[in-house]
C-alpha cells in the first residue's frame, strides 16, 4: 500500500464511498512507525486509519490477525465494554495484511498529551481506571467461547523468561540489549523474582498486553469532554489483569525517570531533583487511576492492597521491557536504562515499600 494507490485500494474494499473521491473531500497522510500506516482525512476531520505490516513475516502476520480478531470479537454480545475502548472497526482484509478503523479526529496519545501540556491530570488517570477495570471485567471468571480462546496464544510476557532466553542471544541484538541481558545476569535474585512472576501467571481476563501511553489515545468528545479509547490491540492475549495494571503504573515511573536529565549528570544525589516531572505531582493520577480501577473491576476492599502489590512486581517486569525497548537500536547500555533497570530491581525486592515511597500508596496498603 501506498499514499497514491490507497484511494482506489479504499474503492475496491468499499469502505470509502465514490463521492468522496470524485469530491476531493479527502486527503492521505503516511504516519508510518513499526507498520505502514496512513490517516485518510476528511474535511469535517472525521476519516479512516489503515495499517499494514511492512514486512511479510510470520510474527507481524500474526499480532495483525490477533487484533483483527479483537475487534471482531468486541462487535459481539457480551464485549460492549470492550468495543467502547476501541476506534470503530472498519475492515480487515487478511490477504493484504490491512486493517482499517476509524480516525478519531484531533486525538493525541497520552506521550503527546502529557509532554506537551507537561501536567498529568488526574481525570486522564479515573478514565485510565475505569477503561481497564471495564474490559478486565467482562471476562473475570466467566468463560470464554473455544472459538474466542483460538485467537489468542495464552502466554506469559516474553520479559519474564529474558533472562534465559538471553543467554542464547546472538549478535543481531544491539550492544545496549546485549549489555542489559549480561547485568540482569548478574542479579540472581532479579532472576529470580522474573522466573517467579513467570510462573505465578493467571489466566483470568482479556488484556492488552502492550499497554503504555502511545497506545492510549484522547480526543474531544460530543460532549466537550475528553473521550478516550486504546489502540494498537496487536498483542492483546486472555491472561493475567495484573500486567495491564502494572503497565500504566510503570508508565508513570518511566515518565518520571525519562524527565530526568542524566545525560548531563548522573550523581545519584541530585538528579531525582532535576526530573522535569516530579513524581508527586503525578500523585493525582495514579491514585485516581487506581482506585477508579479497583472500584470498576469490581476489586474488593480486602483484595486490594494484595493485588496493588501484586501489579507492582509486574510492573516492575514491564519496566524490565521498557529498557530492552529503549536499547533495541542502541549500541550501548545508557544511562535511563540503567536506572529503569535499578528502580525494577528495588521494586521487585520490596513491593510494600515501593508502593509507598515511590507512588504515596502508603495508606491504601493498611
Amino acid at each position: 500500500m501506498t499514499a497514491s494507490n490507497m484511494a482506489h485500494y479504499l474503492l475496491a474494499r468499499g469502505t470509502l464511498p465514490p463521492a468522496v473521491v470524485v469530491d476531493g473531500d479527502f486527503m492521505v497522510v503516511e504516519a508510518g512507525r513499526r507498520n505502514r500506516n496512513y490517516k485518510i482525512i476528511r474535511r469535517d476531520g472525521s476519516g479512516l486509519f489503515v495499517k499494514q505490516i511492512k514486512e511479510v513475516e510470520p510474527m507481524a502476520i500474526s499480532t495483525m490477525q490477533r487484533e483483527a480478531a479483537c475487534y471482531r470479537m468486541a462487535q459481539k454480545p457480551g464485549y460492549e465494554a470492550l468495543a467502547n475502548l476501541m476506534p470503530h472497526f472498519v475492515d480487515h482484509d487478511a490477504a493484504r495484511h490491512c486493517l482499517t478503523i476509524a480516525l478519531l479526529p484531533g486525538a493525541e496519545n497520552l506521550t503527546e498529551f502529557h509532554g506537551s501540556r507537561k501536567i498529568f491530570p488526574a481525570e486522564v488517570g479515573k478514565m485510565l481506571g475505569t477503561a481497564l477495570g471495564s474490559y478486565h471485567q467482562t471476562l473475570r471468571g466467566k468463560t470464554l467461547l473455544t472459538e474466542d480462546l483460538s485467537n489468542f496464544p495464552r502466554m506469559a510476557p516474553w520479559i519474564l523468561n529474558f533472562h534465559q532466553t538471553s543467554l542464547m542471544a546472538n549478535n543481531t541484538l544491539s550492544g545496549g540489549v546485549q549489555q542489559l541481558g549480561a547485568i540482569i545476569r548478574q542479579y540472581p535474585d532479579l532472576q529470580e523474582n522474573l522466573t517467579r512472576l513467570a510462573q505465578g501467571w493467571r489466566y483470568d481476563s482479556i488484556i492488552h498486553g502492550d499497554m503504555k501511553w502511545d497506545n492510549c489515545v484522547v480526543y474531544p468528545g460530543a460532549d466537550g469532554e475528553l473521550a478516550f479509547r486504546i489502540i494498537d490491540w496487536e498483542l492483546v492475549d486472555y491472561g493475567d489483569a495484573s500486567w495491564d495494571i502494572g503497565a500504566v503504573l510503570q508508565a508513570y515511573l518511566t515518565s518520571w525517570i525519562y524527565s530526568m536529565p542524566l545525560h548531563m549528570d548522573f550523581n545519584p544525589a541530585s538528579f531525582v531533583d532535576k526530573a522535569n516531572f516530579p513524581l508527586e505531582g503525578m500523585y493525582p493520577a495514579i491514585h485516581a487511576f487506581w482506585r477508579s480501577y479497583i472500584q470498576t473491576a469490581g476489586i474488593e476492599k480486602s483484595q486490594a492492597p494484595a493485588y496493588l502489590l501484586r501489579s507492582m512486581e509486574y510492573g516492575a517486569a514491564r519496566m524490565v521491557q521498557t529498557a530492552f525497548e529503549s536499547l533495541y537500536y542502541s549500541p550501548s547500555m545508557s544511562n535511563h536504562a540503567a536506572i529503569l533497570l535499578q528502580v525494577s530491581q528495588n521494586i521487585l525486592r520490596n513491593p510494600h515499600q515501593a508502593a509507598s515511597a515511590l507512588l504515596g500508596f502508603g495508606g491504601e496498603l493498611q
